[in-house]
């Protein structure tokens, strides 16, 4: 028979069903010519749908690997030619270089200058004092860890620190905000609150949220986009407040 995979499967399934029923309900296997036939019959069909299935699965396998391998370009283009010894290798399509723009009489040649590279804003930056890692805490035994005073500091002179914070939003979203007075941390800022100025109305603990609230207090505000709602480590709450009183003077 010449069926699908899932049609083979079901009618192995319904044929082994009908030939287990048959079985129980002949269990001491006395003379009953019909109960015979249709336990031979169910246990014939069981069988070649099984091989059926398992045929049409094989199949199917080779013609996935088939299809991937063109896919890949493992099959494509026909068969492979075997280099010849010593020949040499195919060196592919050459690379395209940009020559300059010729020089009209009395000008100097334009050469294209390559592309700036902007840097990441969170390049090169540590973490804030209330937002340090496990790596950090490990590294304050040595008396390498840093405190929010050596933050603000930071900040004030021109730094910048990575401070993990919540939006309270609908859904309590985990942001990591780039906190200080150039412009990429405002740029950053104004990303998660809205465009400067921003005003604070009010801290209060955080009501929710799957994460460590007692160590984080919830801060209530507005900017030009509206109002906003974030969740700090308290030990940045101090930071937060000082860059978030000074962003507009970036913009």
């Amino acid at each position: 028979m010449r069926t699908s995979r899932l049609v083979s499967l079901m009618i192995a399934l319904v044929a082994a069903i009908i030939w287990v029923v048959s079985t129980y309900a002949n269990a001491s296997n006395a003379w009953d010519p019909l109960n015979f036939a249709l336990r031979i019959a169910a246990g014939a069909v069981t069988v070649a749908a099984a091989a059926e299935w398992l045929v049409l699965s094989v199949r199917e396998s080779r013609r996935e690997r088939f299809r991937d391998g063109r896919t890949t370009g493992a099959h494509a283009g026909g068969p492979r030619r075997k280099a010849r010894r010593g020949a040499p290798a195919d060196p592919g399509p050459e690379p395209v270089v940009q020559s300059p723009e010729p020089a009209l009489p009395g000008q100097e040649p334009v050469v294209p200058s390559p592309e700036p590279v902007v840097p990441s804003a969170t390049a090169a930056v540590r973490r804030s004092a209330g937002s340090a890692t496990v790596a950090d805490k490990l590294l304050s035994v040595f008396g390498r860890r840093r405190s929010p005073a050596q933050d603000l500091a930071a900040v004030a002179a021109g730094g910048a620190v990575l401070v993990v914070a919540y939006l309270m939003e609908r859904k309590v979203r985990r942001v990591v905000v780039r906190v200080g007075l150039d412009a990429a941390s405002v740029a950053s800022l104004e990303s998660m609150l809205g465009a400067a100025p921003h005003r604070v109305f009010g801290t209060q603990p955080p009501s929710r949220g799957l994460f460590e609230r007692s160590a984080y207090t919830q801060l209530e505000g507005a900017s030009r986009s509206g109002a906003w709602s974030i969740a700090v480590p308290t030990a940045d709450v101090g930071l937060l407040r000082y860059v978030l009183a000074r962003a507009e003077e970036v913009r």
